[in-house]
């Protein structure tokens, strides 16, 4: 037989923000390789050099043009992609609040940003961030 699946890559490693505000959660816009919008929580990759704090503070400095406040990890979740060297990510999801306003920039793969009240998440939100964003709002 071949070589099991996990010993034939390394999954990338990102961080995510969870933001709420009252009965909302702040979700970002991007696009799957295929162009079609998907709805997910800011964040991104982290670089080697990077704690995943460290790296979720830059991507949100780059995709949003905003500064947060990062607190205790309250998760984590997979994603499959389709379009990156690593198919696989691995994301910790930090508890967040801003400390600015968020700016979407289309040059780093962000094309919106919204709050959304977890019953009213758009159709394309990714499954996992469904979930995550309805547990967030349930619990505050």
């Amino acid at each position: 037989m071949g070589e099991p699946l996990a010993g034939r890559f390394e999954p990338r490693t990102g961080a995510k923000a969870l933001v709420t505000a009252e009965d909302a959660v702040l979700l970002v816009q991007e696009r799957h390789a295929d162009g079609s919008p998907f709805w997910t929580l800011p964040g991104g990759g982290v670089c080697d050099h990077e704690c995943p704090a460290e790296g979720l503070e830059r991507e949100l400095a780059e995709e949003l043009d905003c500064r947060a406040r990062i607190d205790d990890p309250v998760s984590t979740f997979w994603y499959a992609h389709d379009s990156l060297a690593a198919p696989l990510s691995v994301y910790t999801v930090f508890d967040c609040s801003l400390l600015s306003e968020p700016a979407p920039n289309p040059d780093e793969g962000v094309f919106e940003a919204k709050w959304v009240e977890p019953e009213a998440l758009p159709p394309a939100t990714l499954p996992q961030v469904r979930y995550l964003c309805s547990d967030a709002v349930a619990s505050d």
